[in-house]
């Protein structure tokens, strides 16, 4: 194995350890919340998770992807990067707050003010220890990330639980969120072995803001769309419509982001350092768009099979109306990886202004597709958003053709192994929840499916993607 691919399956396993264990931490609690609180309270926390994502969208902005591209950095240059997001961070909160009466008014939800200007602490706490991150992430220590995420999920989750225990509702929500983001700048400080010397160099913030600003702006675009929908359904629907909306993005989304987010960390700085040889650049890219479409499709095509027992056994009954919104949420959630490769080909060639021309023409085609859906129902909604994500893919698709001459034809043809792979999986897993059994007894036998099919495929039908995989499980299980 060569040092860069070791170097790549090691970072990303703990980059997936980061994610999963992290995130797996806060999903696990989430279940448990699930169960002491009511579809309307994580209707109304959806709203608050909003306004946190599109503000850490223009702190964290491009500025952690510039300082991860320039290949001669200084002690400058990051200083001067952590005063921005500092000093963006305490802008928003202040913006954020002024604002949170009229956004209670908006969503017609008297208590949403107060909890708008509590939860968006998180925001500045963000705003502290983004350098330290992309420190991390441009050295690919995704070990230590990790294991802040995970410890940091955990006291957090403990303390929430404690609280919805007690009656507190959806502070208990308001709390996980922020204890745990604060706890994770408190452990990326002490880590990371990075402090600031408070020095702010007007030409570094001159280059890397002229590269940066482009992403600040098609991040928050993106951030937007990504939550529009919630939007959309807390503004036209009611709170538990939303809160079951919610909780059906809150069994996809860690999947499907976290991969996306362990895949960009990694192949960023690693395909960065080919961005002067397209023809290695194109065989890096390729070797990543096979490994996450085969990551993303492997497990939300299983989940969304096996959706029905798994949220009734979980969170109960009262959460049923979840499931077919889990099942299509699923589908933009398997191609979600795919875009984000696409437009990283565009950021690490420097056409930060084109990533930003994309954004826009994607969200002015979004228009009228939520205008024609959104006086229907929230399954026609996401139907919606499913055509989109087809539309998103093929459109960043093709500007990858242009840069690197691997083109949507191409990119499909490799993946046609592990789409026909997992539509045959979902129609014999699927097939079950027809059978009269009982929520655990369709489980039992669905999981025993999947054993069986996957244990065809390693035996008789060779994926390399696969194999690697389970060569890397075999070797840190001896270790």
């Amino acid at each position: 194995m060569t040092e860069i691919k070791t170097k790549t399956i090691n970072a990303f396993s703990w980059s997936l350890v980061e994610g999963f264990m992290g995130q797996g931490v806060i999903f696990i609690i989430g279940l448990v919340l699930a169960r002491l609180l009511t579809p309307e309270d994580f209707g109304l926390f959806g709203i608050l998770l909003v306004f946190i994502a599109l503000s850490n969208s223009l702190v964290e902005g491009g500025l952690g992807n510039a300082l991860i591209r320039k290949k001669n950095l200084d002690k400058n240059d990051y200083d001067t990067v952590f005063l921005c997001n500092v000093s963006v961070g305490f802008l928003i909160y202040l913006i954020v707050s002024l604002t949170s009466p009229f956004i209670s008014i908006f969503f017609k939800e008297n208590s949403l003010s107060l909890l708008i200007k509590i939860s968006s602490l998180a925001i500045i706490f963000n705003s502290f220890s983004i350098i330290q991150k992309t420190i991390l992430v441009k050295l690919l220590d995704f070990k230590k990330q990790a294991m802040i995420s995970v410890v940091s999920s955990v006291i957090a989750g403990f303390i929430a639980v404690f609280m919805a225990y007690n009656d507190y509702g959806i502070w208990s929500l308001v709390f996980l969120t922020l204890i745990r983001q604060f706890l994770i700048s408190v452990f990326l400080w002490v880590f990371s072995g990075w402090f600031p010397n408070f020095i702010f160099d007007k030409e570094s913030f001159r280059e890397l803001f002229g590269y940066g600003y482009k992403l600040v702006l098609s991040s928050l675009i993106n951030s937007i769309y990504q939550n529009l929908y919630t939007i959309l359904i807390g503004k036209f629907f009611s709170s538990t419509s939303l809160g079951y909306y919610s909780r059906a993005d809150g069994f996809q989304k860690p999947i499907s982001s976290n991969l996306a987010l362990g895949i960009r960390r990694i192949s960023f700085p690693i395909l960065s350092e080919f961005q002067d040889d397209n023809n290695l650049l194109k065989e890096k890219f390729r070797k990543f768009i096979r490994l996450s479409f085969f990551l993303s499709s492997s497990i939300l095509v299983a989940f969304a099979a096996m959706a029905r027992p798994i949220i009734l056994i979980l969170i109960g009954e009262k959460w049923s109306e979840s499931i077919y919104y889990t099942q299509l949420l699923c589908i933009p959630g398997i191609l979600y990886p795919l875009q984000i490769l696409n437009l990283n080909i565009l950021n690490l060639k420097g056409f930060s202004n084109l990533n930003l021309k994309l954004e826009i023409i994607k969200k002015l085609i979004l228009i009228p597709l939520v205008l024609l859906t959104i006086g229907f129902s929230i399954e026609i909604l996401i139907y919606g958003l499913i055509l989109f994500s087809f539309i998103e893919f093929f459109i960043n698709s093709y500007y990858t053709k242009k840069i690197i001459s691997y083109n949507i034809s191409s990119q499909l043809k490799d993946l046609i192994p592990y789409i026909l792979m997992s539509v045959s999986y979902f129609l014999l897993v699927f097939t079950i929840t027809f059978f009269r059994l009982n929520n655990y007894e369709m489980f039992t036998c669905q999981l025993l499916v999947s054993f069986m099919f996957y244990a065809f495929i390693i035996k008789f039908i060779r994926v390399k993607e696969l194999d690697e995989l389970v060569d890397v499980l075999k070797k840190y299980i001896k270790k």
